[in-house]
């Protein structure tokens, strides 16, 4: 260390600085990656098109159930 001249010094003591800045803003955005991954639904595609496919039979069920409680009640109506 004796035969560091005092610009040298300086010089490692900003690189150092610099340095730390990098590591808080990395540590800063590993923070932030986990916020959002913590605010992405589920990856699990599969699950999600399960999920999606039995609201669509549900869906279907309900429509030609009231398709057909509909048809029943309007047949006489119109003399069908």
């Amino acid at each position: 260390m004796d035969d560091m001249t005092p610009e040298l010094l300086e010089r490692l003591v900003r690189m150092e600085t610099k340095l730390d800045h990098i590591l808080m803003r990395i540590d800063g955005h590993e923070v932030r990656i986990s916020k959002l991954e913590d605010r992405v639904p589920d990856p699990d595609h599969e699950s999600r098109i399960r999920k999606l496919e039995k609201a669509v039979w549900i869906a279907s069920g309900i429509a030609a159930a009231a398709g057909g409680t509909l048809g029943s009640l309007i047949a006489p109506v119109l003399g069908a």
